[in-house]
């Protein structure tokens, strides 16, 4: 059921020192921009790094844990709606919605050392358009 790993979500103090290391010296592309429609900010990147595998960076003033910097996991699935039903025998509390600014169909739960996971399906209505 599981395509692939999708990308990891990272916390970072700086965007402009994820771009200076990621972009600038390691040669990743930017694929999306996060933004703040209400007040401009930019507050996160996408990062393709190659193969439909991404970095995923958002501004934090701190930690999410003492230990971390990780926001969560996330698969790229086929049918997310099945994967969904399944899930729910574990968390009912799985809800189906689309990204803010990208606009792809996802969900989050939690596995069983309570790491954040989202699962997202790629579909015409996304940005990174299903092929």
């Amino acid at each position: 059921m599981i395509k692939q790993l999708s990308h990891v979500s990272i916390s970072t103090k700086s965007i402009d020192k994820v771009i200076s290391f990621y972009i600038n010296i390691l040669g990743f592309k930017i694929f999306h921009k996060f933004i703040n429609q209400s007040n401009n900010e930019h507050y996160g990147l996408f990062i393709d790094c190659g193969n439909k595998t991404f970095l995923e960076f958002f501004k934090e003033k701190k930690r999410v844990s003492r230990n971390s910097y990780l926001r969560h996991i996330c698969f790229e699935v086929k049918n997310i709606k099945k994967i969904a039903k399944k899930l729910k025998k574990y968390d009912s509390k799985i809800e189906l919605k689309r990204g803010k600014t990208d606009n792809v169909l996802q969900f989050m739960t939690h596995d069983f050392e309570k790491n954040l996971i989202e699962f997202h399906e790629y579909d015409k209505k996304s940005i990174f358009k299903k092929k």
